[in-house]
C-alpha cells in the first residue's frame, strides 16, 4: 500500500512539473496569418525554375522530380485565387494555372515517381509541366507588379 501511493505522489508531482514547463514555453505568436499575395508566389516561382527538371525535362530521369512536383503543387490554386479575387482579375492567368495543374495531374497520375513508369510519358508530363509552368511565371509576375 506505501508503494501504491509513494507512485501516486511521484506521479502528481511529475504531472505538475509538466504542467509548469509548458507555461515557460514563451509567448504565443498574434497577428500574422496574412496572405504575401502575388509577390511572394513570384519569388517562389522563381525559386522553383531554377529546378533542372523545370530548366531540362527532357535530360532528367522524370522519377527524380517529386519535390519539384510537391512543390508546385499549390501554384495553380494560388495563381487561380490571385488572378479571380484580386483587382484586376487575370483571366489569361487562370487559363495557365488550369493548364499547370492539368500538367502536374498528368504527371501524378502517370506514377512518374515510380521507376516501372513510361519514361516517355512521364517527361512529356515534365515538358508539360514546364511550357505552363513558363506562362504561369508570366502572369504572375504582372500581377505582382501591379498589386505592389
Amino acid at each position: 500500500m506505501r508503494i501504491r501511493t509513494l507512485l501516486v505522489a511521484v506521479a502528481g508531482v511529475l504531472m505538475m512539473a509538466l504542467s509548469a514547463c509548458s507555461q515557460e514555453a514563451g509567448p504565443t505568436p498574434t497577428g500574422g496569418g496574412e496572405d504575401p499575395g502575388p509577390p511572394a508566389l513570384a519569388t517562389k516561382l522563381r525559386a522553383i525554375t531554377q529546378d533542372v527538371c523545370y530548366r531540362s525535362p527532357g535530360d532528367v530521369d522524370p522519377s527524380e522530380c517529386q519535390k519539384y512536383i510537391t512543390q508546385l503543387n499549390s501554384v495553380p490554386g494560388q495563381t487561380h485565387h490571385y488572378a479571380t479575387f484580386e483587382a484586376p482579375q487575370h483571366p489569361d492567368a487562370v487559363e495557365s494555372a488550369r493548364a499547370l495543374r492539368t500538367a502536374i495531374d498528368s504527371y501524378n497520375n502517370g506514377r512518374c515517381i515510380d521507376e516501372q513508369s513510361d519514361v516517355e510519358a512521364c517527361t512529356q508530363s515534365l515538358q508539360d509541366i514546364a511550357e505552363a509552368l513558363e506562362d504561369v511565371e508570366g502572369d504572375v509576375e504582372d500581377m505582382a507588379e501591379q498589386s505592389g
